[in-house]
């Protein structure tokens, strides 16, 4: 990608491009600071093979006194490394021998290798160690002169890593002013579990994403998954005023025909309540309209989704082998909730899909760690979803079954919802009863009855209105001739007059 005079190489970092504004500036020079463990010599490894699998000559140079065998013990279980490729296009070198003698031995080794193997990439690993060794010396920032001003002449990009956590604000060194673009990794603890994060301090010539985001460390390698609110909008795709079906005639009647197109709709309830079942009617609807949708799922593994629907007479194994349902299944273990929103839109990108339902915005909610961030990516997925001209549906589960607790407040149907559909058990006559309700329709008439419903072979089935129930948002329900006022004074036993 080139912009202006400026060119780019890509990293093979998936998301760190797209947070560097394009990748490594070609002839630059790239500097990874953070503390031991934040994943720096696994990125710099990763770029290594990355670079070389494309053909292009690297050097990796470890400044560190452990064997080069070490390191491979270390990163040879990752599914990048490719010892094909060792000793023809990437060659692994140590001056660690040369950094006992001084800086200028190894800056001169450093430019020799570089232009003997004819590289395109050196990696220096651990230039912490030159610092310690030689704490005072003032050759550091000649060495770091020298070097980047000869790796460039012979066309050459250059990575340095190093241990150093300077104060970016305050007093730095010479390595954070002089290198072309500056990145931070950082690890800590985080609600029990351990959370990885990058940011981009500047990169030169290029527009790199603000703040922090998120990494992860796997067998595949390290990954960057970009601040979600920082995605661009799409262009507004046209309005309609056709209704969305639900798949259920009774509700969409309740909202007088239906679902505003391009609207955010959140069925709340809890577990039991039938909240997949409305997702799935409202799916396997809109395929039998021709209309392309996107489950996103987080603890049914599809077989079993399937299975269920099977059972309430929806058939979503033939829209999904059709190509009118897609199915995005994560388990709900250790997620980023900026890699599961990007892969759905991503997925709605891919295939057009109008319809997206999300079954359990509460494990969304869980994901973000930092509450702050909780409203502007549920804003920014709203803004997404709009823009696109998506009808979208999510699960949220409350945390009481039966009972007078209607509290939302800080739960995403603040900032999310322009519609809210409450699904709620009831205590009545000694059973336990499913009614419905729709708290909430922005800028459109609907019902506002609370009506049972039933689950059953075909689904759920709303229920015509009955007879007036007071109590049935409490979770206690009873009828106006069960009510009595008790008067002040009245003997106890005796039954008080109705009111």
């Amino acid at each position: 990608m080139t912009s202006n005079a400026t060119t780019f190489r890509d990293t093979g970092i998936p998301g760190l491009d797209a947070v560097l504004g394009g990748g490594l500036f070609e002839r630059g020079m790239l500097l990874v600071f953070g503390p031991p463990g934040a994943g720096k010599t696994t990125l710099a490894f990763q770029m290594a093979f990355h670079a070389a699998a494309a053909g292009r000559p690297v050097v990796y140079i470890s400044t560190l006194s452990e064997p080069a065998s070490r390191l491979i013990e270390h990163v040879g279980t990752l599914s990048f490394w490719d010892p094909r490729l060792i000793g023809r296009r990437l060659f692994l070198e140590s001056v660690y021998p040369l950094v006992r003698r001084g800086v200028a031995e190894v800056a001169s080794a450093l430019i020799e290798t570089a232009r003997s193997h004819g590289a395109e990439l050196l990696v220096l690993d651990g230039l912490r160690t030159i610092r310690d060794l030689h704490p005072d010396s003032p050759e550091h920032r000649y060495f770091l002169h020298e070097v980047s001003v000869a790796l460039a002449a012979l066309g050459c990009t250059a990575v340095v890593t190093t241990s150093e956590v300077a104060d970016m604000h305050g007093s730095t060194p010479p390595e954070f002013t002089m290198s072309d673009a500056v990145v931070e990794l950082r690890h800590g603890d985080g609600h029990g579990q351990q959370v990885r994060a990058m940011r981009v301090w500047k990169n030169r010539g290029a527009p790199c994403v603000p703040g922090s985001h998120a990494v992860r460390i796997s067998a595949e390698g390290l990954a960057v998954y970009p601040r979600f609110e920082t995605r661009p909008l799409p262009a507004a795709a046209p309005s309609s005023a056709d209704r969305v079906s639900s798949g259920q005639p009774e509700l969409d009647a309740m909202m007088s025909g239906g679902l505003p197109p391009g609207s955010i709709t959140i069925a709340a309830g809890a577990p039991g309540t039938g909240k997949t079942l409305v997702l799935l009617q409202c799916l396997v609807e809109g395929a039998r309209q021709g209309q392309k949708g996107l489950l996103v799922g987080f603890r049914e593994p599809y077989r079993d989704l399937a299975a269920k629907a099977r059972s309430f007479g929806l058939d979503l194994d033939g829209p999904v082998r059709d190509g009118l349902i897609s199915v995005l299944r994560h388990a709900p273990v250790d997620l980023v909730a900026d890699d599961v929103l990007a892969r759905a839109v991503d997925e709605l990108e891919r295939t057009g899909a109008t319809r997206l339902c999300i079954d359990g915005l509460t494990e969304i909610d869980r994901m973000i760690a930092d509450e702050r961030r909780r409203c502007g990516v549920l804003v920014a997925l709203a803004e997404l979803v709009r823009a696109r001209g998506v009808t979208t549906l999510f699960t949220w589960e409350t945390g009481q079954v039966v009972g007078p607790e209607l509290d939302f407040a800080g739960s995403p149907l603040e900032v999310l919802a322009d519609n809210v559909i409450l699904l709620r058990y009831v205590e009545f006559q000694g059973g336990l009863r499913r009614i419905l309700s729709i708290l909430k329709m922005r800028d459109t008439l609907h019902d506002h009855s609370i009506r049972q419903y039933e689950i059953g072979g075909e689904g759920i089935r709303v229920l015509p209105r009955q007879e007036s129930v007071e109590g049935l948002l409490t979770g206690i329900a009873r009828l106006p001739s069960e009510r009595r006022v008790k008067r002040r004074g009245t003997a106890p036993g005796h039954r008080e007059d109705e009111r």
